[in-house]
C-alpha cells in the first residue's frame, strides 16, 4: 500500500467511526453526522488520486467500495441524515 491508498482508508475508517459515534451518544449529535459525511468524502477523493497515480495493490479500491456502501446503507435507513448534511453544506457557503 502506498500513501494514497493509506489515508485514504484511514478517511474512511474515521468517518465511519464518527458515525457509529452519532448514534452511540445519547440523544442525536449532528456534528458527528457532519463530520463522518465530510471525511468519507475526503476519504473517497483520496482513493480516485489513488488510483489515478496508479499505486500498487488493490488496498486502493477497499475505502471506495466502503464510502459508496456507506451512503447507500445510511440513504436507505436514515434518509433525512443526507439532507441534515446537504442543508449544512448549503449553510456553510
Amino acid at each position: 500500500m502506498k500513501t494514497f491508498s493509506i489515508w485514504s482508508f484511514v478517511f474512511v475508517v474515521i468517518g465511519i467511526l464518527s458515525y457509529l459515534m452519532s448514534w452511540m451518544i445519547d440523544g442525536y449529535s449532528e456534528p458527528f453526522i457532519f463530520i463522518g459525511f465530510i471525511l468519507l468524502i475526503i476519504g473517497a477523493i483520496i482513493g480516485f488520486i489513488a488510483i489515478a497515480k496508479k499505486e500498487k495493490g488493490g488496498a486502493k479500491y477497499i475505502p471506495l467500495v466502503t464510502f459508496f456502501v456507506v451512503l447507500f446503507l445510511v440513504s436507505l435507513y436514515e434518509p433525512f441524515q443526507i439532507l441534515r448534511v446537504i442543508t449544512w453544506l448549503k449553510n456553510i457557503t
